[in-house]
């Protein structure tokens, strides 16, 4: 009888101490797992890109002076590449809020930590969003250490700069964050803080959208006859050359001229552009949310060469072979053939 007893209590004593276990996992799952479970990974960055979008705005209401606007340099296009306090806080509230939560995971950011003088306190992520549960259907649970996140905390920061001024540039803001395994971009992020409703798009790769990307689909329409292209307000390289050689005679090209890669890739997802096209370097952090979303609604982004971009954590953070990103997969190999034609397959 006393041998029975002793273990019973062995037994519930390694019960309550797996449950514990269980627990503890469930509240710091980073903390002891290799995994994530990608719905959650999902919600976490929606909460954080809407939480920074808040900061970001509650800086631009400041003046001027106070916004901290720096230049980091030139860009290979010769226009300055600017930084602000809004730049540095939303890198800091994504990063350390997703690095609480999971500490293995591996980011790519623009910005950086050091430098930042005031550190904002780190925003415990939410992991579960109901539109993601509703909208994906099933779950994945993938390795840590196949994960890559690109993050550009504030997209289009030289209109962010002259918003103050010019409030209607401001429309042009984004913060963007990319769920990339094995270099594949399987989700796209973009919060537009400063749009009336401030609203949020999001796709993942072959299970679902968010709403705003879902409406947005439903009004995209085809024309034969004239090509949209999205193209910098402010450093546009060599586009529009290109577009000239490679599509007059064929199509009437009609440039659409706006700021910030990610505004320019939501453009193409909402049917508002046909073609964004990028002749220089760009990097990845720029990109590779777009990237997601575009094939998510069956569009496609590569280089110049048709080449897909690489967004694995090992690789270089920039892209040299120029962007090439269209709605529909079909159009997409008509532009690319355009073009190689007029570069002689250059």
């Amino acid at each position: 009888m006393a041998v029975r007893a002793k273990g019973l209590l062995v037994i519930m004593a390694v019960g309550i101490t797996m449950l514990l276990g269980m627990l503890y996992v469930s509240r710091y799952p980073g903390y002891v797992e290799h995994t994530v479970r990608i719905s959650q990974l999902i919600s976490a960055s929606i909460h954080l890109v809407e939480k920074s979008g808040e900061r970001i705005v509650a800086i631009r209401n400041l003046d001027d002076k106070q916004i901290g606007r720096m230049s980091k340099g030139l860009t290979k296009e010769g226009a300055n590449e600017y930084v602000t306090l809004g730049d540095k806080e939303s890198h800091k509230m994504i990063t350390s809020g997703l690095l609480a939560m999971w500490p293995k995971l591996n980011l790519r950011s623009e910005e950086r930590s050091e430098g930042l003088e005031t550190t904002p306190s780190v925003v415990p992520p939410v992991t579960f969003n109901a539109e993601v549960m509703n909208a994906v259907g099933r779950d994945e649970k993938v390795f840590l250490k196949d994960v890559t996140v690109w993050i550009d905390p504030l997209d289009a920061t030289q209109e962010y700069t002259e918003g103050g001024k010019n409030p209607e540039l401001l429309n042009y803001v984004t913060v963007m964050v990319c769920i990339a395994v094995n270099g594949e971009p399987i989700v796209g992020i973009i919060h537009q803080p400063f749009s009336l409703k401030s609203k949020t798009y999001w796709g993942w790769v072959g299970h679902g959208l968010s709403k705003t990307v879902l409406e947005s689909v439903q009004h995209s329409t085809k024309n034969t006859h004239t090509l949209k292209l999205v193209v910098s307000r402010t450093h546009p390289g060599d586009v529009t050359e290109i577009a000239n050689r490679s599509f007059s005679g064929w199509k009437v090209v009609k440039q659409i001229s706006t700021a910030g890669a990610g505004f320019k890739s939501l453009a193409v997802v909402r049917g508002a552009a046909d073609l964004y096209l990028h002749s220089t370097q760009i990097k990845k952090w720029d990109v590779c949310a777009g990237d997601a979303m575009l094939r998510t609604v069956g569009g496609k982004m590569t280089t110049l060469k048709g080449q897909s971009i690489n967004y694995g954590f090992q690789g270089e953070d920039g892209n040299e072979g120029g962007v090439l990103a269209t709605r529909t997969e079909e159009s997409h190999g008509e532009y690319l053939d355009k073009i190689k034609m007029s570069t002689g397959g250059h």
